[in-house]
């Protein structure tokens, strides 16, 4: 977004984050580039206060930067199946703070049953993203094994 473009705010970012956080799932990382020429800008008025209406977090470049960097340094690793059972570990970058795992809630032999991390449950919510099911859950360092049972 930016202040010379003849966007209209706060229709502009109000219509970004509602898409994003609504059920289009327009996910992503929304930059602003405005002038800071005076001590007070409009747009970065409406833009600051259309994100804290929502929830949504206001950070600087420098650390979305070093969030992605840390997301990118992660990873899934020694993933394997027996039966109904996913085992994988997980590997978390410096600066991945806050990140979560997506784990499909239907598998090839039933529905999600239980998640345990090093031999410990882990407590899961669902969300629903364009369509699938998952069950979501901060990421941690360790080995997981996720239980799909049922028909």
């Amino acid at each position: 977004m930016t202040d010379e473009s003849g966007q209209s705010y706060p229709f502009t970012v109000d219509t970004l984050l509602d898409r994003a956080l609504g059920p289009e799932g327009y996910y992503g990382v929304f930059t602003v580039n405005m002038h800071t020429d005076v001590a007070t800008i409009p747009q970065d008025d409406a833009i600051i206060a259309s994100a804290i209406e929502r929830g949504v977090p206001v950070i600087t470049a420098k650390q979305m930067l070093a969030w992605l960097d840390g997301r990118n340094g992660s990873s899934f690793g020694a993933l394997t199946r027996n039966g109904g059972t996913v085992s994988f570990t997980v590997s978390i970058g410096e600066g991945a703070n806050g990140l979560h795992i997506l784990l499909p809630t239907a598998g090839p032999t039933g529905s999600l049953s239980s998640i345990t991390l090093n031999s410990a449950a882990v407590t899961f919510v669902t969300a629903t993203i364009k369509g699938v099911e998952y069950a979501t859950f901060p990421a941690a360092l360790g080995s997981y094994q996720a239980r799909y049972t049922g028909p």
